[in-house]
């Protein structure tokens, strides 16, 4: 069985969601292949992890390329956005044709959603609006990413605040026009009046389009925040930095604001902390439904109030976080369901 993993992704596992979660299915599905299209690309692959990527302006050669390479695979997975228009375009044809959308971004195509066998959502949300929209209930299937357990555990006496609350934010912008939907600014004019608070922001040394960390520092410095730590930097090993914290904070102004199911979110609860998060994010139904972590209405004071139960409830919403993480986030279930998934077909 060998899977061909078409993707929207900028191929940089290390320190990007949708990369990572990829790459991770196709080392599991062996032999695989990665076919990238992504702006922050002009052209990368590596034989040794089957990997290839290119910009779209490479559009009159991928239109023929695609279909050639489609050939050599059994089953054909879009893993990405709502619809990404190449694939829709190149792939209409091939069968199985799975696609997970993993960034809700973009408009739904109802007649590229015909063309797929199976639509896997990593969010309940979405699932019940394509139910909405008309595609057939069997057709849509619920998947959350999956995280090694085992690499992310919760302090074993469990989480206390002898001092200052410590909130980590690991969802940065790529460019500065994502800042706003991100909820960077909301974060930083909260951390501005919430001074007995430490702030960690978590930032990525992205190949290219980078241009939201130095707005991120100019606004730091020009309004003198002390308790903030802007951080840019891939980070080998993230269970360190969970367990250096009480929160993960997931602060979006709009639903399309970043990755529906982050998976510093996901890593964090597995790690024991609980969320706080906005209610524009798609995944706050399931941080609410599951009581590990606090929903607020996207703006700094309602961050702060949050903030503030969020420490009164700790221990529960800590020991919440840890257990709803290895019943639905597992590694080893995830990989399992898609198995499952393509044996099918």
């Amino acid at each position: 069985m060998r899977v061909i993993y078409w993707n929207t992704s900028c191929l940089e596992p290390e320190i990007e969601a949708i990369s990572k979660e990829v790459f991770q299915l196709a080392r599991h599905f062996d032999p695989s292949l990665i076919f990238s299209i992504n702006s922050h690309l002009l052209f990368r692959h590596s034989w040794k992890e089957r990997f290839i990527g290119f910009h779209p302006n490479f559009d009159l050669l991928l239109r023929a390329l695609i279909p050639m390479v489609a050939r050599f695979g059994d089953i054909h997975h879009i893993y990405g956005e709502l619809c990404p228009w190449i694939f829709f375009k190149t792939l209409h044809n091939v069968r199985p044709l799975l696609l997970t959308v993993a960034s809700e971004k973009g408009t739904i195509n109802q007649e590229f959603f015909n063309c797929c066998q199976k639509i896997i959502v990593q969010t309940e949300t979405l699932r019940e609006k394509l139910v909405d929209l008309g595609v057939e209930k069997t057709k849509v299937e619920l998947i959350y990413p999956g995280v090694k357990c085992s690499q992310f555990r919760p302090v074993s006496d469990g989480p206390r605040i002898t001092e200052r609350p410590r909130v980590l934010f690991a969802t940065a912008p790529r460019s500065q026009d994502e800042m706003e939907g991100r909820g960077v600014w909301l974060l930083l004019h909260a951390a501005k009046e919430a001074q007995d608070v430490d702030f960690t922001l978590l930032y990525r040394p992205w190949r290219t389009g980078y241009t939201s960390l130095n707005p991120t520092r100019n606004f730091i410095a020009n309004h003198h925040i002390q308790n903030v730590v802007l951080d840019n930097a891939a980070v080998s090993d993230m269970s360190v930095l969970y367990r250096a914290h009480h929160f993960i904070v997931i602060p979006y102004t709009s639903s399309d604001g970043g990755k529906e199911c982050p998976n510093s979110l996901i890593e964090a609860l597995a790690s024991g902390l609980p969320a706080l998060i906005s209610s524009a994010c798609p995944f706050s139904y399931f941080v609410e439904a599951h009581q590990c972590g606090v929903v607020f209405e996207p703006s700094p004071s309602n961050f702060i109030k949050a903030l503030e139960e969020g420490v009164r409830k700790l221990p529960l919403l800590s020991k919440n976080a840890a257990k709803v993480a290895r019943k639905k986030f597992s590694q080893e279930i995830v990989l399992q369901k898609y198995e499952t998934m393509y044996r099918k077909f």
